[in-house]
């Protein structure tokens, strides 16, 4: 089985590959300053990491300079090659997850605010305590991919980990680029 790394920043254009290669990075830091200095200063960019058939890695840099990681299965990431990269991140699932308010959509033209008023309470979502992914599943909510959505898509094709990056891609805008680089 093999690896394949991308880096993508995004531009006024969309989205374009960077020169450089994730495996050269010894860390997190590492690799977020080999984003940073190949990509605009004022722009987002993702590196990607797949293992084919088992799992995947999001690094998004955003424009505020904050980083956001996901991972769709903990386990096979520690044994990986890219292991020492997300080492903050190998013990990082929640137990539960609560979306972010301001980034649940409205269902079936429901008002969030009436939706709250009706019900008291807040709901959290339990997710599969066998599950293992790990990181920020918000990586992406602000562009479109919920955190629910995304661990519906890692949980659904487990074992096809470019099926669920191609998703997040296509919601976000880099797909296109994501493709002609495999």
């Amino acid at each position: 089985m093999s690896y394949f790394t991308e880096i993508l920043a995004e531009s006024s254009e969309g989205y374009r590959p960077l020169d450089v290669d994730v495996r050269d990075a010894a860390d997190l830091d590492g690799l977020v300053d080999m984003m940073r200095s190949a990509g605009s200063a004022d722009a987002e960019a993702v590196a990607v990491i797949e293992h084919e058939d088992e799992w995947f890695g999001l690094v998004r840099l955003c424009a505020d300079n904050e980083v956001k990681v996901f991972l769709s299965d903990l386990r096979a990431v520690e044994l990986s090659p890219f292991a020492e990269i997300f080492t903050d991140y190998l013990d990082s699932r929640p137990d539960a997850y609560e979306p972010d308010e301001d980034l649940v959509p409205d269902v079936d033209g429901v008002d969030e605010e009436e939706a709250e008023e009706e019900d008291d309470e807040v709901e959290m979502l339990e997710f599969d305590p066998d599950a293992e992914w790990g990181g920020d599943a918000d990586i992406y909510a602000d562009r479109g991919v919920t955190a629910v959505d995304l661990i519906e898509q890692v949980e659904k094709y487990p074992s096809d980990p470019a099926r669920v990056v191609a998703h997040v891609g296509e919601t976000v805008g880099f797909a296109d680029q994501l493709e002609a680089a495999r």
